[in-house]
């Protein structure tokens, strides 16, 4: 079992964003001392009500304080952009992690980012599988010549090479069994490239949908992935009631800013915009002290076969020193207990790179 830090790009509107960043580096420094090996950060447009900090600048930013980790998005709404400007700067971050970048991708759910930047909403999964294909074959170093319903390349070299050869890892989100099966389809999991379940999504509707994900890649006659990643909300402190008072305001901020944007009406399938606090907490959180947290992590792990938890624990406006004290008791208590609960050492179940 490994983690990774997942870093919450999302801020209050008036937050200092300087101060932010320069947490953000502290937390990764922690989490780096604490034997996490890789960091990721989501995304989403800044023309919410928060701000979300862009993906490829915050990572290089925080690049220097994660020598030796992985770095990576979880997940790049991909189709907002083209094709091209992201396998540049994707390939300018494997430089700069030393061949560690994992490049985790999905198509979004918001209509209103797709609006915001001029691109059909319909359009979404044609433009995310072409461009997928193109980063990938331009991250070869070759001459692309491409010829796509969205995206037309004619004679394109890239001149950025990844330094991991022979290319970056890729992640693939997405929430529904259709998005599932996708991912099975685009990912060549012999370079380790794998689905990355949503932690909007309780556990419940997690472990059925990572069934049918082996189940796919079997049918295609893939091999499971090197390693097998989730995505999961955790908040670790003395006590579980510690726990609740201290991180439940801001889980509930979050959320509540993505309950007004259709979360839990058209993702989630609640049949509410928005959840109180036990109805977003079960099964979507693991919550408490370390115990109760390493408990429900190896069920988790046993139910699903994941062996590297990317760990989202910062919510919007929490603060820095809750934060810290998670990614503490990550690495102290969590981490070594879970390897021993699952049997597994440093490396999880098989030897692999770092993600």
């Amino acid at each position: 079992m490994n983690f990774t830090l997942f870093v919450n790009p999302e801020h209050e509107a008036a937050a200092p964003l300087a101060q932010r960043l320069a947490e953000h580096g502290e937390q990764v420094r922690l989490a780096r001392e604490g034997g996490f090996d890789g960091v990721v950060t989501g995304h989403h447009l800044c023309t919410t009500p928060a701000v979300w900090l862009p993906p490829m600048p915050t990572l290089a930013r925080l690049a220097a304080d994660a020598e030796g980790m992985a770095l990576g998005t979880c997940m790049l709404l991909l189709p907002l952009f083209h094709p091209l400007h992201v396998a540049q700067e994707a390939a300018l971050l494997d430089v700069l992690s030393g061949g560690r970048l994992v490049l985790g991708v999905a198509p979004g759910w918001q209509q209103s980012e797709y609006a915001a930047v001029g691109v059909d909403y319909g359009s979404r999964i044609g433009r995310f599988v072409e461009a997928v294909e193109l980063i990938r074959r331009l991250w070869t170093g070759e001459e692309v010549s491409f010829a796509g319903r969205h995206f037309q390349v004619e004679g394109l070299r890239l001149a950025i090479r990844p330094a991991g050869q022979p290319r970056p890892r890729m992640w693939f989100g997405g929430s529904t069994p259709a998005a599932v099966e996708r991912a099975a389809r685009l990912a060549d999991t012999a370079l380790g490239d794998s689905w990355v379940c949503s932690a909007h999504l309780t556990k419940d509707v997690v472990i059925p949908q990572a069934a049918r994900f082996h189940e796919a890649l079997a049918a295609l006659g893939k091999p499971r992935p090197a390693e097998f990643p989730a995505l999961r909300n955790i908040v670790v402190a003395p006590d579980r009631a510690t726990a609740l008072r201290e991180a439940g305001p801001y889980l509930e901020a979050s959320y509540r800013v993505f309950g007004q944007q259709g979360l839990f009406t058209r993702i989630v399938g609640a049949g509410k915009e928005q959840l109180d606090l036990e109805e977003l907490l079960a099964g979507r959180v693991v919550i408490g002290a370390p115990e109760e947290c390493t408990e429900e992590l190896a069920a988790f792990a046993r139910a699903t076969g994941a062996d590297r938890l990317v760990c989202r624990v910062q919510w919007m406006g929490m603060e820095q020193r809750l934060v810290l004290r998670s990614i503490a008791l990550l690495g102290e208590r969590v981490l070594p207990l879970l390897r021993r609960e699952l049997g597994w050492g440093h490396q999880g179940a098989a030897a692999t790179s770092m993600l």
